[in-house]
């Protein structure tokens, strides 16, 4: 039997999700708007590739919690916008039908967060409906027209499009019934993730008052409810905001007697063109410092953190401050990753 390191597996994979045969080259083939949007899993990731002189292929993925945070903040781009490659062992790109039984293991995912997150949630909802073309929008508000002009990266980047963006998942299921030919359901609904727009601290008491009622609906269950967090270039890098959100989250959390494990998300980094005006002409310096200190007060508070500088620092920017699915569909990734860990606590 693998040995015990904190309730995590050592030597063997963490998550106890099936090893699936070798990749298919392209994760996205099967995924609607693959051509259209002309994105190639394998222009974003190198998964490992076994030779004869390694182990079991599972030792190459990272086998605890601590190292996955490590591998998947530290690594890097050889060349710009080259597909990201973690520090010194790998993280699973997991199939909709793979993180479907994993968020089974949770009563709701709570994204909290600001516009950086919000981008990471659409890409997250995409990957859940298997559509990068407009898996991120709420389909059934948009005329011919719209769907022609919110398709791909415009899902994020166009100010109109992002009106229609999906910000939980009930209303999915609710309403994406098929249609006119464009539905896009989710590959499962039972267990329920939104995002809960915040721009400073204290946030407004409506989201404040959602995640308490979430926290309450079941307060004797025993299944986690994972909060992924971030707050940033809303509040111009201020290290105080952060902090204090951080410990507005987790007061709320802490009002009620359920498993309430954080994940901390840091910024991205400046992108080659710098708009004048915003808080990214300060460049990387402030974000990196940013990027370290927040790291240290997420661990303080005994929260997990998981940087996103090292994989931004040499992206491709249409704007010096966002990114397109490139850039996100590997962010979403990576926090899908972390989420298996989830059910051991922060």
């Amino acid at each position: 039997m693998p040995k015990q390191q904190d309730g995590i597996e050592t030597g063997a994979q963490t998550d106890r999700i099936p090893l699936s045969p070798d990749a298919v080259e392209d994760y996205l083939v099967h995924f609607e708007g693959h051509q259209d949007c002309g994105i190639t899993s394998s222009e974003l990731y190198a998964p490992p590739k076994l030779t004869q002189h390694d182990g079991p292929k599972h030792s190459l993925f990272c086998h605890n919690r601590q190292r996955l945070l490590e591998a998947t903040s530290e690594g890097g781009r050889h060349g710009f916008d080259a597909p990201y490659s973690p520090s010194g062992c790998h993280y699973r790109w997991y199939t909709a039908p793979e993180i479907c039984m994993i968020l089974e293991r949770f009563d709701a995912i709570v994204f909290v967060g600001d516009d950086m997150l919000k981008h990471i949630y659409l890409a997250f909802n995409m990957i859940m409906r298997e559509n990068i073309a407009m898996g991120g929008l709420m389909q059934w508000q948009l005329s011919e027209s719209e769907r022609e002009a919110c398709r791909c990266d415009n899902q994020i980047i166009k100010g109109e499009c992002a009106k229609h963006a999906v910000l939980q998942s009930d209303t999915v299921g609710a309403n994406d019934g098929g249609s006119g030919g464009h539905a896009s359901p989710y590959h499962c609904d039972r267990t329920p993730h939104f995002f809960l727009p915040i721009a400073g601290s204290p946030a407004d008491s409506e989201q404040h008052d959602r995640f308490v009622t979430l926290l309450k609906s079941d307060p004797d269950s025993y299944k986690p409810i994972p909060v992924i967090h971030t707050l940033g270039l809303s509040t111009s890098l201020s290290w105080s905001d952060a902090t204090a959100s951080m410990d507005e989250w987790v007061s709320l959390a802490d009002t009620s007697s359920r498993n309430v494990p954080f994940l901390w998300i840091g910024p991205n980094a400046a992108g080659h063109r710098k708009p004048p005006g915003q808080i990214l002409s300060q460049g990387n310096n402030a974000l990196w410092h940013y990027t370290l200190e927040m790291a240290k007060e997420a661990h303080s508070r005994e929260l997990d953190a998981l940087g996103m500088y090292n994989l931004t620092l040499q992206a491709n920017s249409w704007d010096g401050s966002g990114y397109g699915l490139r850039v996100t569909l590997v962010q979403a990734m990576m926090v899908s990753s972390r989420i298996p860990h989830f059910r051991h606590g922060a």
